[in-house]
């Protein structure tokens, strides 16, 4: 384990950045007659907006995707409002949705298992995404940092063996390890640290 996985396991992640406030939503949805499922994270539009300048800056390749929060719900409801938010009723105004990934088919099936498990320790009914109709569910900063890992991982694979050790992998992960693989993810100073997830986990590039 590496010094920097180490010291992310001292921290007590108990709240997010942003208190209780939910920062993560999952929507399932169906297109062109196939199941998909997109996790979002939600910031200020001012936090999202530089982000996406970053990204501009430093890593041409990776674009940020920047959705107002209507377009990555379902129904016209809030984060407040939608299954797994606390009963809060925040403000949501200037806050929108980065898109971080979709998955289809077998990636849709695989990650699947990883949901369930991280929806078992939230007491949220897996099914409202995983099945039936076309729905959306809002997670805590935690729960939706281990579910990041596992989508940005999962985006370009097609084997399904390999799609099912990096859900496995990353469901036996620490929270601080999860911590970790997420800020090197989502930095565009460091491109390949998806890649070296994907290697890590399934041996693919």
């Amino acid at each position: 384990m590496s010094q920097g996985i180490a010291e992310g396991n001292s921290f007590a992640f108990t709240t997010g950045a942003y208190g209780n406030r939910p920062t993560f939503v999952l929507t399932r949805d169906r297109v062109d007659d196939q199941h998909e499922i997109t996790l979002y994270e939600l910031a200020p539009r001012d936090i999202a907006t530089a982000r996406r300048e970053r990204f501009e800056r430093v890593q041409k390749a990776v674009s940020v995707s920047v959705r107002e929060l209507e377009e990555a719900i379902i129904g016209d409801r809030s984060p407040s409002e939608l299954p797994g938010a606390e009963d809060a009723a925040y403000d949501w105004d200037d806050w929108c949705a980065i898109r971080i990934a979709t998955l289809r088919g077998g990636a849709f099936n695989e990650v699947s298992f990883l949901i369930e498990s991280t929806f078992r320790e939230l007491s949220i009914d897996p099914e409202t995404v995983c099945t039936g109709d076309p729905a959306s569910v809002s997670l805590p900063e935690a729960a939706g940092v281990r579910l990041s890992i596992a989508f940005r991982a999962m985006k370009p694979m097609r084997r399904r063996d390999r799609l099912r050790e990096v859900a496995k992998g990353i469901d036996q992960m620490s929270l601080g390890e999860c911590y970790y693989w997420h800020a090197k993810a989502r930095s565009p100073s460091s491109p390949s640290g998806t890649k070296a997830l994907r290697v890590l986990l399934a041996d693919h590039i």
